[in-house]
């Protein structure tokens, strides 16, 4: 039986690996990755594997040496992937309760955003928590390292540290198109007028208890463009969800 070349890189197994633990032809994976490919996969010197550094590049290498505490490899080839979305999309997330960030995190990296912005709203249930911010980053790091792997996505998501409402509409400032999504709106984003230049868009999610009539008002008065997502009332962590679908099928590559 002949396996194709394809097939071979379509089953090779996928790291991340940090772009400072490549040097030239030479890349090292440690952590918990060198953990689970040395005692789980049981992968050995001679193995092929395929590398993503996080920066639009892939990388298939040869395990060279091999242990639990790092594995060092030698770089064959790279390339520039070719599945990163055509559009920079950023979603400004306001902050959600439990764990709904973090599985926002893994969706929205597979469904291609290029940055992800928490932020602080009138109504959001979570209260700003300096102690507690830096280990939430750290986690949404890893869930969205974990999901490109998963995806084959090559770029990872900018990932900021929450800031508060009006921090988020001087951030959209740089943008070509600002949407926001308001149960309260009557206007269908498939009234959305396409410019020839719609290579950055900035989306606006709020919280579980909606945004305030005032936060909108500021964001319309700042260029936003408000929009609803049917009829239904949705939980706030499938709107996000949903609204980036909807960017990325309007704007981008889904559908």
């Amino acid at each position: 039986m002949c396996i194709s070349n394809n097939d071979i890189l379509k089953n090779m197994r996928r790291f991340y690996v940090n772009k400072k633990d490549i040097n030239h032809n030479k890349a090292i994976i440690k952590g918990q990755d060198a953990i689970h490919l040395a005692l789980v996969l049981r992968l050995v010197p001679g193995n092929i594997v395929e590398l993503v550094d996080g920066e639009n590049t892939n990388y298939k290498a040869e395990i060279i040496n091999i242990s639990p505490f790092e594995i060092k490899l030698l770089i064959l080839n790279k390339k520039l992937s070719m599945v990163e979305s055509p559009v920079h999309i950023s979603i400004a997330q306001a902050m959600l309760k439990n764990k709904k960030m973090d599985i926002l995190i893994r969706y929205l990296t597979e469904l291609g955003i290029t940055e992800w912005i928490p932020f602080f709203s009138q109504r959001s249930i979570p209260k700003h928590c300096p102690k507690r911010i830096k280990s939430r980053i750290i986690r949404w790091e890893k869930i969205a390292k974990q999901a490109l792997k998963q995806c084959k996505r090559s770029n990872l998501p900018i990932i900021n540290k929450p800031v508060q409402f009006n921090e988020i509409i001087n951030i959209s400032k740089t943008y070509d198109t600002k949407i926001a999504f308001w149960e309260k709106s009557s206007l269908s984003i498939n009234t959305i007028k396409k410019q020839n230049k719609n290579n950055k868009i900035f989306v606006l999610i709020g919280p579980e208890g909606g945004f305030t009539d005032n936060e909108m008002q500021f964001a319309k008065n700042n260029g936003f463009n408000v929009f609803f997502l049917g009829p239904r009332i949705l939980r706030a962590e499938t709107a996000c969800i949903a609204g980036c679908t909807l960017i990325q099928n309007i704007f981008g590559d889904l559908g």
